[in-house]
């Protein structure tokens, strides 16, 4: 017991400075590394803010340098070329009203029934939709007027601001002085909007001179659906006109 005694006397101060080493050691296991961690942690955490900061502030400089109602505008004229969904009533419209045009008379017009099943969102692209970049909606018109009005016709579809593709058409040709009569397979067009935000880091894109082109030339396009030559509105159209009253005759 002297023994002992007489070592702590001889090593009290190594001791002590041991004991606060060691202490210092797991003040700096337990309590300091961790308090650095989250420190630098914050502090990357802050540069990443500041980085989203001064894009955010990109954008909006980028966004408020431009016209809110030419986007309008161009937003206006691009929907009403290829709208966000099926959108039957102006297809319809638009061919009635070439078919008033030019002086033609439809006799028969239907839709592919897989054009109709799933919501414009939920349909998948087809090999060919993909190919083009855009959604379809194949339909077929059948026509019959003199064949003059049939040329015309066949030449205004592709040139009207609802975009329309004539994929393949067939022409009967009467022996009689009866007006001839075609049939036409065509494609209308939609795209449903985006539903997804970009992320923060996400380049917000800008129209490029070939953008601003096409949609200058939309805007050349007549909205036949709306108006014909002379702004005289078209008579209503026979398919796909909503009424007020379902049970009205």
């Amino acid at each position: 017991m002297a023994r002992f005694e007489t070592l702590v006397r001889t090593y009290k101060n190594a001791f002590i400075s041991v004991a606060l080493i060691i202490f210092c050691v797991m003040a700096a296991f337990f309590a300091i590394i961790p308090a650095a961690r989250k420190t630098i942690e914050a502090f990357g955490e802050l540069k990443r803010m500041n980085e989203q900061t001064s894009i955010l502030q990109k954008k909006l400089d980028t966004l408020q340098s431009l016209s809110e109602d030419t986007l309008r505008h161009d937003l206006s004229t691009v929907l009403s070329a290829v709208p966000f969904d099926r959108s039957f009533a102006t297809l319809f419209e638009t061919v009635e009203g070439i078919a008033n045009r030019t002086g033609v008379s439809i006799t028969d017009m239907s839709i592919s029934g897989s054009a109709t099943l799933a919501t414009p969102s939920a349909s998948k692209l087809s090999a060919t939709d993909k190919k083009l970049g855009t959604r379809t909606i194949p339909f077929s018109v059948a026509v019959t007027g003199p064949l003059p009005s049939i040329e015309q016709f066949i030449t205004l579809v592709p040139g009207v601001r609802r975009l329309l593709r004539i994929r393949v058409f067939s022409i009967t040709f009467p022996k009689s002085e009866r007006p001839v009569s075609i049939m036409i397979d065509l494609d209308g067009f939609y795209e449903p909007l985006p539903t997804n935000i970009g992320a923060v880091k996400a380049t917000l894109p800008t129209l490029s001179e070939a953008d601003t082109n096409v949609i200058a030339r939309l805007v050349e396009m007549p909205l036949i659906a709306e108006r014909v030559e002379g702004g005289q509105s078209l008579p209503p159209p026979l398919i796909g006109k909503v009424k007020e009253d379902p049970f009205a005759p």
